[in-house]
């Protein structure tokens, strides 16, 4: 797993959930079950561990401010289509 906010290109996947690290933002998205089992547990457990580290990063920065404006992402066209 990578540290929140510190490597702009690294990401993590649990099942289908993707974690994406950016310097200003970390990006989650896709689809996880958490499913009634030793598997769910540990999926939750992980994402769970993630979150944490997210909420201690920002938790830690000496100079959070209220809001941080970013960029729309812009959507690229397939050229494959």
């Amino acid at each position: 797993m990578f540290k929140p906010f510190e490597n702009a290109t690294a990401s993590h996947a649990i099942h289908d959930l993707t974690l994406e690290n950016q310097e200003d933002c970390v990006s989650i998205y896709g689809n996880l079950q958490l499913t009634k089992d030793q598997a769910g547990l540990q999926a939750a457990k992980v994402l769970q561990a993630f979150l944490n580290d997210v909420v201690s990063a920002l938790e830690n920065e000496q100079n959070l401010p209220e809001k941080i404006e970013r960029q729309d992402e812009q959507e690229i066209e397939n050229p494959f289509l």
